[in-house]
Formats: structure tokens, sequence, C-alpha cells
């Protein structure tokens, strides 16, 4: 699942976890779902801020 489709599945576990009568047990897997999700797209925007931050900047010209 790329991040557009995760930040998506996130939605829709916040909107069933805020609007939905879940049992406890369907509402800790949602939120064990939801937690993990949100793990995997830090991590892919920290990985995208580091490899912008890594592309060389000549010095001769202005940013």
């Amino acid at each position: 699942m790329n991040y557009e489709e995760q930040m998506q599945r996130l939605a829709e576990i916040t909107s069933m976890l805020e609007h939905e009568q879940l049992s406890l047990e369907e509402a800790a897997k949602l939120y064990a779902e939801g937690m993990q999700l949100s793990a995997q797209c830090h991590k892919i925007l920290q990985d995208a801020v580091l490899s912008v931050q890594e592309i060389p900047v000549p010095l001769n010209e202005k940013v």
C-alpha cells in the first residue's frame, strides 16, 4: 500500500471508530491497525524529508 492508500485507510478507520457502534474487540483491532498505519506513514514522511535534505544545492545559485 502506498502513502495515499494508507492515509485513506487511516481516515476510514478513524471514521469507523468515531461513528459506528463497535464491540470493544472490533474497536481494539481497528485502533491497532490505525496505529500501525500511522507509524508506517510517519516513516514514509521521514524518509521523504531525508531524501529532500540530501539533494545537493549548487553553491553559486540562490535557493
